[in-house]
């Protein structure tokens, strides 16, 4: 009878007990007592680095004209002598454009008037009074930071094989001095026949519109004039100086002059294509 009411209490404390702290048969798990009104919730946080995006390259949007005073629209009222291909091998034809003038405006006579960069670029060579040159600028343009639409009527011929020279053209042998990226293709133009230089260095920064010099007779030429000429070839060319052939020029001078202008390494293309983009 004893044992009995002994089984009987503690069957009756661990139902007790069971309904105080939530058990419930077959469950190992402890479930707390709901609270009305409450509402558990989880946020989850993560840590990431933000990747920075690639910034866009700043292309080059403008093309200046050379001369002060004029705008591009008025240079083919000045030209005194057209761009002529020359012959594959030979260094004839007419290579660039010619700016001059007697009479404009209120100047007599083109010589001293400044000269400016046409497009921003980099100083790659000067020349200081060499044949046929005479004192000249060549700046240096990378085709990928130049405006697609400056571009479009731009005749860019693909690389090509280069020239043998022909004979009479007096080529002599020799190597550059300097290392070209085959993989990229720049835009040089050359400023020739300049009366004063402005003070430059080789691996300066030019902007579009920055004086570079002065117009002159310097070099192979008759009259005060602008010679302006431009080419599409590998990038990074740095010409210390060239010349043809004549008693005062080195063979180094007259090999680099041959890479220039007959070996098909800088492709000529009419220096007006550029000119044209309309202000």
């Amino acid at each position: 009878m004893r044992l009995n009411l002994l089984l009987i209490l503690l069957i009756v404390f661990t139902s007790a007990c069971n309904s105080d702290i939530g058990l419930q048969p077959g469950k190992e798990t402890l479930q707390p007592p709901a609270q009305p009104g409450i509402t558990a919730t989880i946020t989850l946080t993560s840590t990431f680095t933000p990747i920075s995006p690639t910034p866009t390259p700043e292309l080059i949007n403008e093309v200046c004209s050379p001369l002060a005073d004029e705008g591009l629209a008025e240079l083919p009222e000045i030209i005194t002598q057209a761009f002529k291909m020359p012959r594959p091998g030979n260094d004839d034809g007419h290579q660039g454009v010619d700016f001059a003038y007697y009479r404009r405006k209120d100047r007599n006579g083109i010589e001293g008037l400044d000269v400016k960069a046409a497009l921003s670029g980099i100083v790659v060579t000067i020349l200081n009074d060499r044949w046929p040159y005479g004192h000249a600028v060549i700046i240096e343009t990378p085709i990928e930071k130049i405006n697609p639409v400056i571009l479009k009527n731009l005749t860019r011929s693909q690389i090509e094989p280069t020239i043998v020279p022909d004979p009479r053209v007096n080529c002599p042998p020799g190597e550059l001095i300097f290392g070209m990226d085959q993989s990229s293709r720049s835009l040089y133009i050359l400023y020739g026949h300049l009366k004063d230089l402005a003070i430059l260095s080789i691996g300066d920064t030019v902007e579009c519109g920055q004086s570079i010099g002065t117009v002159g007779n310097s070099g192979y030429s008759t009259n005060p004039h602008l010679h302006f000429e431009t080419r599409i070839g590998p990038s990074g060319a740095r010409f210390d100086s060239m010349a043809y052939y004549t008693a005062a020029s080195s063979q180094a001078e007259r090999y680099n002059y041959c890479v220039w202008r007959v070996s098909n390494l800088f492709q000529l293309f009419d220096p007006m294509e550029l000119l044209s983009i309309q202000e």
